[in-house]
């Protein structure tokens, strides 16, 4: 993604052209940033914004007050205990339990997004392995600003090791408190190489320092009148309390063939399916995604950081994958 807070829906009505669309992104591999443009179209490993000020329009304007969440690090968790009792089976997963400084290498490569300021509303990573470390049983990734202003942080993505079609994927994740982060845990499409946004992306959890209550959740595809024009559908949750960033909450999405449900913890705030989609929006949420963590700075959406802002460490307990038994 990042990404362009820009709204680039049209009113326009989708076709049959739902069903036929089939395609998928070319991520980003280690060392191989993606640099954006002014339209916010981009290669390769690109989430934009969905939920960003200047696009509120594509979203729907449910904002729902959730519930607390759940317990620290090392609890089963809320979202946990709704994938027992949904039939769902685990089917992959990392609970970062080894000490290895580095995320497993079997299921996670380094990714670099790399981006600039050049777009509308984009946050600024320079990524680097050792801002995304394994330790005490915890995934981290550290946003940090050296003495010149520019930010270092991380991504990483299970692309090549690990993609599905369909399930329920959760992350227990605690958010970096302070102006202008950009934290998030998502999905891309995966087949043949198509470019974004046609290749599909389901970002399950962005959250941002301008509002740190809220978390949103936000599908990207393509568009009748162009494939290659970036249109979004998406919900928000707000907390009834603390800001996001006070613990750790359980986001998760729950897809099937016509359907994708966001959860923060145990409560359903959002439900896309192929008529609820802003108008024009193709239907890319057909074939294998696979997962991405990355933490951004600043942006139009996120607002600008302050020094109290670093380090930004983004804390992750799980990542689950499963399938209906």
């Amino acid at each position: 993604m990042r990404r362009s807070a820009l709204a680039q829906g049209g009113a326009l009505v989708v076709t049959a052209a739902l069903a036929a669309l089939a395609c998928a992104c070319s991520s980003s591999s280690s060392g191989g940033g993606a640099t954006p443009d002014d339209s916010g179209a981009g290669e390769g490993a690109v989430r934009d914004g969905g939920a960003g000020p200047t696009d509120a329009a594509t979203l729907d304007s449910t904002a729902h007050d959730g519930a607390a969440s759940d317990g620290g690090p090392g609890d089963a968790g809320i979202g946990d205990a709704a994938a027992g009792d949904g039939g769902w089976e685990l089917v992959w997963s990392d609970e970062f339990d080894e000490d290895a400084g580095a995320p497993d290498p079997s299921k996670w490569t380094f990714t670099s997004l790399n981006t600039t300021t050049s777009g509308p509303g984009w946050g600024v990573e320079y990524d680097q392995p050792a801002a995304v470390q394994v330790s005490g049983g915890l995934l981290t990734i550290t946003a940090t600003q050296g003495a010149d202003g520019g930010v270092v942080s991380g991504a990483m993505d299970s692309k090549g090791k690990f993609q599905q079609a369909y399930g329920r994927f959760e992350v227990r994740m605690k958010a970096p408190p302070g102006a202008g982060v950009w934290p998030a845990f998502w999905l891309m499409g995966d087949t043949n190489g198509t470019s974004w946004p046609t290749c599909g992306e389901i970002d399950i959890v962005e959250i941002v320092g301008s509002a740190p209550k809220n978390a949103y959740g936000t599908v990207h595809s393509g568009n009748t009148s162009d494939p290659a024009q970036n249109t979004s559908t998406g919900g928000v949750y707000t907390s009834p309390s603390a800001d996001l960033s006070a613990d750790f909450h359980v986001y998760a999405v729950e897809w099937s063939v016509a359907e994708l449900d966001f959860y923060v913890d145990s409560d359903l705030y959002e439900t896309i399916t192929p008529s609820t989609l802003t108008a024009g929006q193709l239907w890319a949420f057909d074939h294998a995604f696979y997962v991405m963590f990355d933490l951004a700075i600043g942006g139009s959406w996120a607002g600008p950081p302050s020094a109290s802002t670093f380090p930004a460490p983004m804390v992750v307990d799980y990542v689950r994958v499963y399938q209906k038994g």
